[in-house]
């Protein structure tokens, strides 16, 4: 039994120093791409740490003790760097909005094996945005939901491509779609990613663009990187206040969207706002989970001043709606 109680002993405190040298390396995800991967697991190495520091001062005694409390504490130090300031910045408060001239919109990852549009079309209906982009829009999702929009939203435009190229943009305003060749019509073709760049204007006259758009998997690291660089150099060009938003599919904590952020002079509105999953395919079936992931975001540039935002309620997604009121300047 003593053999056994060490085990477990030196298992538990192999486990605490392990979570905080993975949060140490995340440090260093900058310089190593690769390392920037452990960045999206934060939301466990930071409990980890915590509960790893605690595991060393209760099981370890002496000079070992104190090495392995500096480890722990250097790691908790870095996770919490990362952490915090999500949020701190979540509990900010928005300036109030004026009496008049906001503008609500709404951006939803749909879910590519979704097929309940009632349950979409309630909470888009519940929340009454002027704008709705969307992400994983497919043909099948599109035969049922389009007819139940067009009555409110009879501005529209679809992408349709590869994986996450099938996107669609509903608007009770009229725009002008930004024709960059980024928004195919081939539902067989197979361009991965696309965005819609369409340019609205306010009921006083204030122009401002949205752009949405689908990202991949951080994994490859090399892919999801090139398809921040491509999108920079698109949102670049944009002139005036700008809104970008969509399934990034990468959390805050990562470098590779906190740099896509800076080098875009971007304002990331959607701290510490919990939109995935909703649902896990574990035991042979789909399940329903609580959101514990960011990766729906909401960017701003440019005199777009955001009042309030919020996740919006379940449409049997693996994704919440993201909901924002904003103004121009």
């Amino acid at each position: 039994m003593s053999l056994i109680l060490k085990l477990i002993r030196l298992g538990l405190v192999l486990g605490a120093l392990g979570a905080a040298g993975l949060a140490i390396l995340a440090l260093f995800g900058f310089a190593v791409p690769e390392l920037d991967l452990l960045n999206h697991a934060q939301f466990l190495l930071l409990p980890a740490t915590i509960i790893g520091l605690l595991i060393v001062v209760l099981l370890l005694r002496g000079t070992l003790r104190g090495v392995a409390m500096v480890v722990t504490l250097v790691g908790i130090a870095a996770s919490a760097n990362v952490m915090l300031p999500e949020v701190v910045g979540s509990m900010q408060k928005r300036p109030v909005a004026p009496a008049g001239g906001t503008v609500r919109m709404m951006t939803h990852n749909l879910f590519g094996m979704n097929y309940e549009m009632e349950k979409v079309t309630a909470a888009i209906f519940a929340e009454d945005p002027d704008i709705i982009v969307l992400q994983e829009y497919f043909g099948e999702q599109a035969t049922d939901l389009h007819p139940l929009l067009l009555a409110k939203y009879p501005f529209f435009v679809r992408c349709k491509g590869g994986k996450r190229a099938n996107l669609g943009l509903y608007a009770r305003m009229p725009f002008v779609q930004v024709d960059d060749g980024a928004c195919p019509n081939d539902a067989y073709g197979t361009t991965r990613t696309a965005h819609i760049l369409a340019t609205f204007q306010t009921e006083d006259g204030k122009p401002f663009s949205v752009i949405t758009t689908h990202m991949d998997w951080p994994i490859p690291v090399a892919r999801q990187r090139e398809q921040l660089s491509a999108l920079s150099e698109v949102v670049d060009k944009i002139d005036g206040p700008v809104i970008l938003a969509g399934d990034f599919n990468s959390t805050p904590w990562s470098y590779g969207l906190r740099d896509f952020v800076v080098r875009n002079g971007l304002v990331r509105e959607t701290m510490n706002l919990l939109t995935f999953p909703m649902s896990w395919f574990y035991f042979g079936a789909w399940r329903d989970t609580l959101p514990f992931l960011p990766l729906d975001h909401v960017m701003t540039r440019g005199g777009i001043v955001v009042h309030e935002v919020h996740a919006g309620r379940a449409t049997a997604s693996d994704h919440l709606p993201v909901v924002l009121t904003f103004s121009v300047q």
